[in-house]
């Protein structure tokens, strides 16, 4: 289920890169589906990977590859009735209306985002998740670049578009390499404590209402792309 950028030749002027878990949703869909169907596992890996004693990727793939992959239907219908943040539909509409292309990154399970945000796909210029293998017992976790320590590489995604400006959307651990390849972050929980340690520049927010209105008010409709046609394969 990743989508690759594909060949664009035509250079944007904004765009904005989002995260899924947390961040769109209004809680981490992955750690609530593995809390929920591998509790046990989940209570060892999820602090592990906090105290950052193992890698995300490790993690990520450690807790994806002992769900049983017979409850794919049930985590799927799960992960459908989470809320997404407020705002949400409004932001993706208005950034479709400048041209701003929004690409939407997750390192959780692909194919429950990918149903989650179907109704907006149109919305969605282009989708990175991570495939998941169903052919065995349980899932598998589809790693397609194992010199990253994350499960998708977000941060080397993001810069595979040609874009003048990039504007980072996160809330965790995933997104700390993005962001601070980012022309301006916009950020919570973790991330936002990341980038304040680091001294980085980084925009509070705790709904889709605040970003858009911190694009209004600082004029990046004015960096919008000229109309460009989405990559068939997204």
């Amino acid at each position: 289920m990743i989508n690759h950028p594909g060949h664009e030749t035509r250079p944007h002027g904004s765009m904005v890169f989002c995260d899924f878990d947390g961040t769109i949703t209004e809680r981490d869909t992955l750690q609530a589906v593995c809390q929920l169907f591998i509790p046990d596992i989940a209570a060892q890996v999820l602090p592990a990977i906090g105290r950052r004693e193992i890698s995300l990727q490790s993690g990520v793939s450690t807790l994806i590859n002992n769900l049983p992959a017979a409850a794919a239907a049930d985590i799927s219908d799960f992960v459908s009735r989470e809320p997404l943040r407020r705002g949400f539909e409004q932001f993706a509409q208005q950034l479709k209306d400048w041209n701003i292309p929004l690409v939407v990154l997750s390192g959780g399970l692909g194919f429950c985002v990918e149903a989650r945000l179907q109704p907006w796909r149109h919305l969605i210029h282009g989708m990175h998740t991570l495939d998941i293998n169903f052919d065995q017992t349980f899932m598998r976790a589809m790693i397609r670049d194992n010199r990253s320590q994350e499960a998708v590489p977000k941060a080397a995604i993001m810069l595979s578009y040609a874009a003048e400006n990039r504007i980072v959307i996160g809330d965790s651990l995933s997104d700390q390499s993005m962001a601070l390849q980012a022309d301006r972050v916009f950020a919570r929980d973790r991330l936002l404590a990341f980038m304040r340690r680091k001294k980085r520049a980084v925009e509070e927010f705790a709904d889709f209402e605040d970003i858009l209105a911190a694009l209004q008010a600082h004029g990046t409709a004015s960096h919008c792309s000229t109309p460009a046609a989405v990559d068939s394969t997204q």
